[in-house]
């Protein structure tokens, strides 16, 4: 946690940072605010970032989402972001079984998130999502009951059921920062995800990705851009973006980050290869229900998915869990089980054929 005087000259840099991006001329559709813990900001510091990113975007927003951590929001801070523009508060619930959150090391308690949820509901707030992590150590059914009858109550119109072992910020940098994929889920925590997934089944949500849920229409705007490979420009310590065909992060460093006010260094810069577009594409792309768009495939890499990963393909559609119509592939419920081995199979397909030149 940063000091109070860190804190403040943290926020001044990162207003500066948004203005020279609303200055530049980028309108987005979404924000999400989130990476590390925006609710824990005191009062004046939330206020002042919300109203400038309100001032700066609000005309074009579809979408603009706030992580909040259940010990540190409170109803002032959601009437403030309501009155700034901000429609959707996700929260970090992880579990509502009291053995679980002390495992996970979590300082709040169950009762706690339904306290800020009433909240929630008591001020009207448009949109709610729920994180809730399945497959931590000693899990058991009887929690997994629990947390779907706290879903219930709660009634959110979102779900992001995250396995314990993955990395819930970008999947993708988080993967090639471990150099791979563990390549699948054992059997128990299989069961606990089917269980979970069948549970929120009969309270009317729908699976649209390998890990996010919603009912009322209420898919993540946000998310689903990356997961369909859109732009997105990041803003702070650390933040990742994608924009013009580029990629690149801000330096990861709090102090460089405020020294440099407003203009941060950008490293792990890159300019993805037709073999990075397609890996993204493949990697991104089958975690949603829709799957990986053949035509899409096809523009963007001048390349056929047939081609580079046919027989693959053909195998796991003979094994029932992928399914190929409309020119789309996506998986199954079976294939959504073992996706990272799927992706994994077709990374290294499409990474040999195009290697071979053919």
């Amino acid at each position: 946690s940063l000091r109070p005087q860190v804190m403040t000259d943290y926020i001044s840099a990162l207003i500066s940072e948004i203005q020279k991006t609303a200055d530049s001329g980028f309108r987005p559709l979404t924000i999400f605010v989130g990476g590390g813990t925006p609710s824990a900001l005191p009062m004046n510091e939330w206020d002042r970032l919300l109203r400038v990113l309100s001032d700066s975007f609000s005309g074009d927003l579809l979408e603009w989402t706030v992580e909040a951590n259940p010990e540190s929001i409170d109803p002032e801070k959601i009437a403030v972001a309501l009155g700034h523009g901000v429609d959707r508060f996700s929260t970090g619930a992880q579990t509502f079984s009291e053995k679980g959150l002390s495992l996970m090391g979590r300082r709040h308690d169950a009762d706690r998130v339904y306290e800020v949820h009433r909240w929630f509901a008591e001020q009207k707030v448009p949109r709610t999502s729920l994180d809730l992590i399945v497959g931590w150590p000693g899990q058991d059914l009887d929690s997994i009951q629990q947390d779907l009858k706290a879903v219930e109550k709660i009634d959110p119109d979102h779900i992001s059921l995250y396995h314990l072992s993955y990395e819930s910020g970008t999947w993708l940098h988080a993967m090639r920062e471990r150099g791979g994929l563990k390549p699948l889920l054992d059997e128990t925590c299989i069961q606990f995800s089917n269980e979970f997934l069948l549970g929120l089944a009969d309270q009317g949500f729908q699976r649209y990705e390998v890990s996010n849920l919603e009912k009322r229409s209420g898919v993540s705007l946000h998310n689903l851009n990356y997961w369909k490979r859109g732009e997105y420009l990041g803003v702070g310590s650390g933040a990742a973006s994608f924009l013009n065909g580029q990629r690149w992060k801000n330096k990861p460093d709090v102090s460089a980050y405020v020294s440099a006010a407003g203009n941060p260094e950008r490293v792990d810069q890159e300019n993805p290869t037709a073999l990075d577009t397609l890996t993204e594409l493949i990697m991104l792309q089958l975690r949603l229900i829709s799957g990986l768009d053949l035509d899409l495939f096809r523009t963007l890499t001048a390349r056929e998915f047939h081609d580079l990963c046919g027989s693959s393909l053909h195998n796991f559609k003979e094994k029932g869990f992928l399914v190929e119509e409309a020119n789309h592939v996506f998986a199954t419920s079976g294939g959504f089980d073992v996706l990272d081995s799927i992706i994994l199979q077709f990374v290294e397909d499409a990474e040999k054929s195009w290697n071979a030149g053919t």
